[in-house]
């Protein structure tokens, strides 16, 4: 899962301090005695819809991020926590009229809720573009000023609005965190439903936020009895920091050489420093390597080969736990973990590189570590290392290379190599990376800088942006161990079933679905085979033969467009991309492959091309997907796992993995990483996982079925995204 302290952010629901009604509603309910909206006006209001249970009103402050009263993520048992919502949540954005399709709908994954105000933030499952987010203002209200209110909440008259409305109020009383409102004119009043509404001011024609909705005595709203006027909003003017830290999108932990704890907070974007926090306790002992797993949960091995669990408890001010997970780490010198299962390690004096699985966010012994496996036993001197991606290691070396590695598994081809810089590097002590091709290297004089690869995976430094006049810091940096978290990722599927897209996201460590979602829209064909090129461009064709591009244009929900035919003579039964450039293709008993030239093929004789047969006949399996670099897995009629390995010159080579067990495999897919899904016939999913994929022996493929995977209910045509597959938008917080 992908999000900013994921699941587990942890902060109780403070008493809120009602003073009048809460507004939030339990049906879609907006400004009493203000007027509808003209269509496009205030486009950054946004309607938040918590469940069956109540709706909300709230304001986009960040293209990622909006801003909404905390109790409406409450259902009223429960205190609001940070991670997932506790029930589906969404939000319109933008639709001033809700009977019409203007702006945009995203689902809500994450919500940070503030430890003692009715107020929290709210991250959206996609970015809101073509709509400009609210200011936040830095500058308090004051008394017998005048704000401007919108609502999707109840009025006088209607239980469900279907306009956005808008009303002016004048500050009545300032108080440290909040601020007392009475309408401006007759009748004004704020109803249920407008909870987390904004409440802004003009400045000079700019919208600035100033305040959210949080209570109302409700006078004058449907079904409403109450004669006391006013209203109470929660202020944010003096939110900056608070908003900016849980905004920030990379995260790195370190350990001074006292054996306390740092933690940083980064905004990729801008390389602004948004958090620097030091604990007061220190570790309790000599640290040696460090590899953060989550957004609360760190690997730090000591000098005498004890590897620690460091659980983050709290973050202003920064404190922790520590346990013992197990010993026999004395000689790694070098720890990073990928975010998609895999912990690896480098022995000091061998330059040795090693590989764990990991099978649970929160290790306490060798089981969740296991599956050792020693991917090379030399030629890995860098000084560093980080993981900027699924496999993926990164590290400079002392005579001033960038190194970046692809790890697949022990044995011939078990990894590969590529320079991203030859000079330049040498004298940084540490580089750590959360993915998404961010890079950050300390000095020896403790200066941070930044940098971006916008192709991490091509192998290819020549596009690495540097920020020379800007870094995070000039100075300060002296930690002994730094780690980042990385941005975990997740194995995205996209299914077809009945002319309709479906959207699986799952955790690969521990299985569970995270997101799974069907679209309302029909493709408009009869779709027959299904390649996802990457985060946001499918391949579909037709049982008439013609290829389509499909663009995801969100995945919570799930929307799409479709193109015209982009081409003909497609009848291939399976479809799967390697995402390394190549896709396959079985079509009347041939194994057929194609160039992929562009991420989003418009044109197949040219983005296409390239056809070759690399089985000219005889290849009838039964079902076929990609695990990497020209390499295709199938199964067979005899009940066969087989993999393909295809040069890049076309020609093939067969292993079998598995001899039996693999009958009734309606579908296979794989992100590559030796992660397999097959589908059986009752629309079973079940995961197993080849803890090397580049050996030829199959016994090391097992099982992998932790909770979740093993579930019904999935479409007959089913296609994973390859982890090695550029642009991915999915990796993120």
């Amino acid at each position: 899962m992908s999000v900013h302290r994921s699941r587990r952010w942890g902060a109780a629901l403070l008493g809120v301090a009602v003073a009048a009604g809460l507004l939030v509603s339990g049906s879609a309910s907006a400004v009493v005695g203000g007027d509808p909206v003209p269509d496009g006006t205030y486009a950054f209001t946004a309607k938040v819809t918590f469940g069956d249970a109540r709706a909300c009103t709230g304001a986009l402050i960040d293209r990622n991020w909006l801003v909404t009263a905390k109790n409406c993520f409450t259902d009223g048992t429960n205190v609001v926590a940070k991670g997932a919502p506790a029930q589906p949540t969404n939000a319109l954005v933008g639709r001033t009229d809700l009977t019409g399709t203007a702006g945009q709908e995203r689902a809500v994954v994450a919500v940070a809720p503030h430890p003692d105000r009715n107020l929290a933030l709210a991250r959206l499952s996609a970015p809101v573009d073509n709509i400009t987010p609210v200011k936040v203002a830095t500058t308090g209200p004051t008394a017998t000023e005048s704000l401007k209110v919108t609502g999707y909440g109840r009025t006088a008259t209607e239980w469900v609005p279907t306009r956005l409305h808008a009303a002016t109020f004048t500050v009545q009383d300032v108080a440290a965190t909040s601020v007392g409102l009475v309408g401006a004119s007759a009748g004004a009043t704020i109803c249920k439903g407008d909870a987390g509404g904004p409440a802004f001011r003009d400045i000079a024609g700019a919208p600035e936020l100033v305040a959210i909705n949080s209570t109302s005595w409700q006078k004058g709203c449907l079904a409403e009895t109450e004669t006391r006027d006013g209203a109470t909003a929660t202020r944010l003017d003096d939110l900056g920091a608070w908003i900016g830290e849980q905004t920030a999108d990379v995260e790195i932990f370190g350990v001074l050489s006292d054996g306390r704890l740092t933690y940083s907070a980064i905004d990729s974007a801008t390389g602004v420093l948004r958090a620097n926090r030091t604990s007061a306790a220190a570790l309790g002992f000599a640290p040696k390597a460090m590899a953060t797993l989550n957004e609360n949960t760190i690997l730090v091995t000591d000098t005498g080969g004890t590897m620690y669990r460091v659980d983050v408890t709290g973050f202003d001010p920064l404190a922790f736990t520590t346990s013992s997970v197990m010993t026999g780490w004395s000689s790694y010198d070098r720890l990073t973990y990928d975010g998609y299962g895999s912990l690896y390690g480098i022995i000091s004096g061998t330059n040795e590189l090693r590989r764990r699985t990991l099978t649970t966010e929160k290790p306490t012994g060798a089981t969740h570590l296991s599956r050792p496996t020693t991917i090379a036993t030399g030629g890995f001197g860098q000084k560093t290392l980080t993981s900027p991606g699924p496999g993926r290691i990164l590290g400079n070396h002392a005579d001033g290379r960038l190194l970046s590695y692809k790890a697949y598994g022990d044995g011939a081809g078990g990894w590969t190599v590529a320079a991203l810089a030859t000079t330049g590097w040498g004298g940084f002590t540490h580089v750590v990376s959360p993915g998404g091709g961010f890079y950050y290297a300390r000095s020896s004089t403790g200066r941070l800088d930044r940098y971006r690869d916008l192709n991490p995976y091509d192998g290819s430094g020549s596009d690495i942006q540097s920020f020379p006049t800007s870094p995070v810091s000039s100075s300060g940096w002296n930690q002994l161990l730094l780690s980042a978290r990385p941005w975990n990722g997740l194995v995205s599927v996209f299914g077809l079933n009945n002319g309709r897209l479906s959207y699986t996201a799952i955790d690969p460590v521990t299985g569970a679905k995270v997101v799974s979602t069907v679209s309302e829209q029909t493709l408009g064909i009869t779709p027959k085979a299904l390649a996802t090129l990457n985060s946001d461009t499918l391949l579909v064709n037709d049982t008439d033969g013609n290829l389509y591009r499909v663009d995801i244009t969100g995945t919570q929900p799930l929307t799409f467009t479709r193109t015209a035919s982009i081409g003909t003579g497609w009848s291939h039964d399976r479809l799967v991309y390697d995402g390394f450039g190549y896709l396959f293709g079985q079509a009347n008993g041939k194994l057929l492959r194609y160039t992929v030239t562009k991420t989003k093929p418009a044109v197949p004789s040219t983005d296409l091309p390239n056809r070759t047969e690399v089985y000219a006949s005889g290849f009838t399996v039964q079902s076929l997907a990609a695990a990497g670099k020209g390499r295709v897995l199938a199964t067979t009629s005899d009940n066969r796992l087989v993999l393909y390995t295809v040069s890049d010159a076309g020609v093939p080579s067969r292993f079998d993995p598995a001899t039996s067990g693999w009958g009734g495999v309606t579908s296979l897919f794989s992100p590559g990483g030796g992660l397999y899904y097959r589908r059986d016939s009752a629309g079973v999913v079940t995961g197993y996982l080849d803890n090397s994929p580049f050996n030829t022996t199959g016994t090391d493929l097992t099982a992998y079925v932790p909770s979740g995977t093993a579930s019904g209910g999935w479409d007959p045509i089913l296609s994973a995204q390859p982890y090695d597959a550029w642009p991915d938008s999915t990796r993120r917080w």
